[in-house]
């Protein structure tokens, strides 16, 4: 029962960061889960993945009522996504985990840079300019995106939101939120892919879907009203620590 608590509240707290920034929260609950409860990594991922279906579903329905969704361009990069997330769910059930560990913390230093870089404040007066370079390059994104996500356990946001916000000059609030619309097709086909090949305790999954759907709610609220500047910020440091942590247990086997 206590580590059930845990995941309620690991998950929780990664709803309201992810959906604050339009990620959907996997590289909070994927180093937790492995880290501290002792998950395997194909367990951890799949649980990640059913959580962060109630994260982007509770946080579209927010940034939806506040009209912040671009439902057309979602469904064109998602149609990448999701062809990306039914390959990736099926290549990672036959990697192993150290593998798959070690894939996640490259990710996750990705992810650092990206955040650091990003500068939202100046944007949002540009406006959607696409143009087929740049949709292109959108939709491999796209794929690229849907790939990494069901392979270790992250919602794509870390790179829908940039490909949105910084090739096709999409709004910063509207990319959040077509993010997550595009998050909750994602994680829900990759999750539908990892029950049916029987990974994953359903009880944990369940647990997490209600802890990403209350997290969704509240962080959603909280983005829609503040900047995160100083946020991904102090995020940046955290995924660093996370991103080492878990380089070091997929390099060496140790259990941190």
């Amino acid at each position: 029962m206590f580590n059930e608590i845990l995941v309620l509240i690991f998950v929780s707290a990664a709803g309201i960061i992810g959906s604050m920034i339009g990620v959907g929260g996997g590289f909070i609950i994927v180093p937790m889960l492995v880290l501290i409860l002792d998950f395997s990594m194909h367990e951890a991922v799949s649980t990640s993945l059913a959580s962060i279906c109630g994260i982007s579903l509770s946080s579209f329905l927010i940034y939806a009522r506040n009209r912040r969704v671009n439902y057309k361009l979602g469904i064109s990069l998602e149609a990448f996504t999701f062809l990306g997330a039914i390959i990736g769910s099926l290549i990672a059930s036959r990697l192993s985990c150290r593998l798959l560990e070690v894939l996640f913390a490259l990710t996750l230093i990705y992810v650092s840079f990206m955040m650091y870089r990003k500068t939202e404040e100046n944007v949002d007066t540009k406006v959607f300019r696409g143009g087929f370079p740049r949709l292109s390059f959108a939709y491999l994104s796209s794929f690229l995106a849907g790939f990494i996500a069901s392979m270790i356990g992250i919602g794509g946001g870390v790179l829908k939101v940039p490909v949105m916000n910084l090739i096709l000059n999409v709004p910063i609030k509207i990319a959040i939120g077509t993010s997550e619309f595009m998050i909750f097709i994602t994680s829900l086909s990759s999750t539908i892919s990892y029950h049916l090949q029987g990974v994953g305790n359903p009880y944990h999954k369940i647990i997490g879907m209600a802890g990403g759907f209350i997290g969704g709610q509240v962080g959603s609220r909280i983005g829609l009203k503040t900047k995160s500047h100083s946020l991904r910020r102090i995020f940046v440091a955290v995924l660093l620590c996370f991103s080492v942590l878990m380089m070091i247990k997929g390099l060496t086997g140790i259990p941190l």
